[in-house]
C-alpha cells in the first residue's frame, strides 16, 4: 500500500513538474529579464541597510546565476541561430585577421587561439543539433505551423520578383511576399475585400511579363495603363462601352483566326462554337446543346471559308444568318451544301433533311446563345482585329478586356470568345518561350462559365509560357460551374490568396488544407468531499479536497473554419505548394511607397 501511495506522489509531481514546464516556456525572455531587473532593484535597495547586504549578495548571485543559465539555454536554442552564426563568423574573421597580422613567426602562437575557434565551433554545432531536438515541436498527430519570416526568406518567398501576394509582418515592417514557381494563382475573396487594390493592381504595377486582364470596371485599366505603357508594353484596350479606352478602344475579330489554308480551321472554329454555347437552360437535356454547337460550327466555317462572305468574316453575319427564314434560310442550306468544305456542305445537308419542327427549335437554340451579337456596342467590337493575341508571347503587351459588371452574364459569352482563343493559341505554341510567363488574370472567372480552355489551362498547361490567376467569391462558384471534381483540379494546381469568405464550405475547405497541429492540452479537475455522521453521543464530519492536473498530446486544427471567416480585413491566408500556410497582411497599392506613384489614383482629392 506504501509503494502505491509513493509511485501516486511521484506520478502527481511529474504532472506538475510538466505543467510548470509549459508555464515557464510561455514567458518570454523579455519577461524573464524585466522580473530579474526588479529583483535585482529591490536587492540594491535592500542594500543600504548594513544587516540585509549579504543576504542582498547572495539573492543577487542566485538571480545572476539563473538568469545566465537561461541566456545560455535561449543561445542554445533556434532562436539564436543567426547570432551563433554571427560570433562564429566573427571569431574565425578574427583569427585569419590575426594569422595574417602576424606573419609565419606567429602561426605558433596563435594555434592555442585557432584550437579554440575550432573547439567552439564544433561544439556549438553538436549543441545547436541537440537543442533543435530538445526544443521541437511535437508532431505525434500533425506537425502544420504557420511559416515565419525565417522560412520565407529561406524558400525564396521574399523578395521583388515574381508576382506579389501580399506582405508578411516582420520586424523590420512588411516584407513582401513573392512566387516564382510555375504554378497557377487562385484567389477567393468576397465582394469589398480589396482583391483588386491588393492583389490585381500592384500586380499589374509591376509585373513586367505580358499580361491579359478581365477588367469588369474598367478601373485596371485607368489605374494602371500609363504604368504598363512606361514599362515599354504594347497596350490594347478592348472596351466595347468605352469605359476606360477615352475612344481608343481596340477591337479584335475572332474569325480572323480561321485561315481557309490552316489543317486546323475546323477544330478552331468548333472551339470559338463550343465558347458562344452556354446551355444554361438545356443541362438535363444536352441535345439541343450540341445541335447548337453543330449548326453554328457549320456557318462559322460557311462565313469565314465561302468567297462571298469575304466583306463579311464576323460573328455579326453568323448571327444574321441565324435569323434567316422561309425561302431564304432553304437557299443557305443549299449554298452550303455546295461549299467544297466537308463541315460546311454536311451541315447544309443535315440541316436540310431535318424535321421542320427539329430543325425550328435547334435553330432557336442557337439563336438563343447568341443574342448578345444583337449589340451594336458588340458588332463594332468583333468587327476587325488590331492586335493578334499570339504576339502575348513575342513582345511585351497589356490587353484589358472591359466589360462592366453589370453586364457580365449576359455578354458574358463574348469574354469567353476572347479568353478561349488567346489561352488556345498561345498554348499550341510550345516551342516560343517568353521571358516572363504571360499573365491571365480572370476577374470574376466564374462569369466566363465552364470554359474547357480555362480548365485545360489549369490542369495540363503549367509551365507552357502561361499563369492563369483565377478570381473567386467563393468556393461554392466554382463547385456550382466546375462540379465536385473539376473544382478541386483548379485548387490543386494553383497557389491560394484566401482573403475570407463568410461561405462555411469554403472556410472549411481552407481550414482542412491548413493541417493538424499537436498542442498539449492540460486540464485541471478539483474534487470535494464531506461526509457526516450522528448518534446518541453526538456526531462528526469531514471535509477533503482534491485536485488533480493532467497535460497530453492533442490535435488541434492550425486554422478553425470559423477563425478563417472572421479573418481582419488587413490579414490574408496565402496557401502555395510544398509551403507552410503563410498568415499574409493585404496592403492597398495606394498605401505602399513603392506603388502609390506608379498608378493613377481616381479617388484621390
Amino acid at each position: 500500500m506504501e509503494l502505491k501511495t509513493f509511485k501516486a506522489i511521484l506520478r502527481r509531481l511529474d504532472e506538475k513538474a510538466t505543467i510548470l514546464a509549459k508555464k515557464l516556456q510561455a514567458i518570454s525572455p523579455r519577461a524573464w529579464f524585466l522580473i530579474a531587473a526588479c529583483a535585482i532593484a529591490l536587492v540594491k535597495a535592500a542594500e543600504g541597510q548594513s544587516t540585509a547586504r549579504i543576504a542582498g549578495a547572495q539573492i543577487t548571485i542566485i538571480l545572476l546565476s539563473t538568469l545566465a543559465g537561461y541566456g545560455l539555454g535561449w543561445f542554445l536554442s533556434p532562436s539564436a541561430a543567426s547570432l551563433r552564426k554571427v560570433i562564429a563568423a566573427i571569431l574565425g574573421l578574427l583569427a585569419m585577421i590575426l594569422f595574417l597580422g602576424e606573419g609565419n613567426g606567429a602561426s605558433w602562437s596563435m594555434t592555442w587561439l585557432t584550437a579554440l575557434v575550432g573547439f567552439f565551433l564544433a561544439l556549438g554545432a553538436w549543441l545547436g543539433t541537440t537543442a533543435r531536438g530538445f526544443f521541437a515541436k511535437p508532431t505525434t498527430f500533425g506537425s502544420a505551423e504557420w511559416a515565419t519570416l525565417p522560412y520565407l526568406e529561406e524558400h525564396g518567398l521574399i523578395g521583388e520578383t515574381g508576382l506579389r501576394l501580399g506582405y508578411f509582418a516582420g520586424p523590420d515592417g512588411l516584407q513582401p511576399v513573392h512566387y516564382t514557381g510555375d504554378r497557377h494563382m487562385l484567389t477567393i475573396a468576397p465582394t469589398r475585400a480589396g482583391k483588386g487594390s491588393s492583389s490585381i493592381i500592384p500586380n499589374l504595377l509591376t509585373y513586367d511579363g505580358s499580361v491579359l486582364i478581365i477588367d469588369p470596371k474598367g478601373e485596371n485599366a485607368l489605374i494602371t495603363a500609363d504604368q504598363r505603357d512606361r514599362m515599354g508594353q504594347e497596350l490594347h484596350i478592348v472596351d466595347p462601352w468605352n469605359i476606360a479606352a477615352n475612344g481608343c478602344a481596340s477591337r479584335f475579330n475572332p474569325l480572323d483566326w480561321l485561315d481557309p489554308n490552316d489543317p486546323d480551321i475546323t477544330e478552331n472554329a468548333m472551339l470559338l462554337a463550343d465558347a458562344l454555347v452556354v446551355g444554361k437552360g438545356n443541362k438535363s437535356d444536352p441535345f439541343w446543346t450540341e445541335e447548337a454547337k453543330a449548326l453554328l460550327h457549320g456557318k462559322i466555317l460557311y462565313v469565314a471559308t465561302d468567297p462571298r462572305e469575304a466583306d463579311q468574316r464576323h460573328l455579326a453575319r453568323v448571327r444574321d444568318l441565324l435569323l434567316l427564314d422561309g425561302e431564304d434560310m432553304t437557299n443557305l442550306w443549299q449554298r452550303m451544301m455546295d461549299s467544297p468544305h466537308h463541315i460546311v456542305a454536311s451541315t447544309g445537308v443535315r440541316c436540310a433533311q431535318k424535321d421542320e419542327k427539329l430543325m425550328s427549335n435547334v435553330i432557336a437554340s442557337a439563336q438563343a446563345e447568341t443574342h448578345f451579337l444583337d449589340s451594336a456596342r458588340i458588332r463594332e467590337s468583333l468587327s476587325r482585329s488590331d492586335f493578334k493575341f499570339e504576339d502575348l508571347k513575342t513582345r511585351p503587351m497589356s490587353i484589358y478586356l472591359v466589360l462592366p459588371a453589370d453586364r457580365l452574364d449576359t455578354f458574358g459569352r463574348w469574354l469567353r470568345l476572347l479568353i478561349q482563343q488567346a489561352i488556345t493559341v498561345n498554348a499550341r505554341n510550345i516551342e516560343q518561350k517568353p521571358e516572363k510567363p504571360i499573365l491571365f488574370m480572370l476577374d470574376e472567372l466564374p462569369s466566363l462559365s465552364r470554359l474547357s480552355a480555362v480548365e485545360q489551362a489549369f490542369g495540363l498547361m503549367a509551365g507552357y509560357g502561361m499563369t492563369m490567376w483565377g478570381v473567386a467569391q467563393d468556393l461554392s462558384q466554382l463547385v456550382k460551374i466546375y462540379g465536385e471534381h473539376g473544382y478541386q483540379t483548379l485548387i490543386a494546381n494553383s497557389g491560394i490568396v484566401y482573403m475570407g469568405s463568410r461561405d462555411k464550405m469554403t472556410a472549411e475547405y481552407f481550414s482542412s488544407l491548413c493541417g493538424m497541429q499537436t498542442v498539449w492540452n492540460i486540464s485541471t479537475a478539483i474534487s470535494r468531499a464531506v461526509s457526516t455522521s450522528s448518534g446518541a453521543k453526538g456526531g462528526s464530519s469531514s471535509h477533503s479536497t482534491t485536485d488533480s492536473s493532467t497535460a497530453a498530446l492533442t490535435q488541434r486544427p492550425l486554422a478553425f473554419a470559423d477563425e478563417l471567416m472572421r479573418l481582419p480585413s488587413h490579414k490574408q491566408l496565402v496557401l502555395i505548394e510544398n509551403h507552410h500556410p503563410i498568415a499574409g497582411i493585404k496592403q492597398p497599392w495606394f498605401e505602399n511607397d513603392a506603388l502609390k506613384d506608379l498608378g493613377r489614383n481616381l479617388h484621390a482629392s
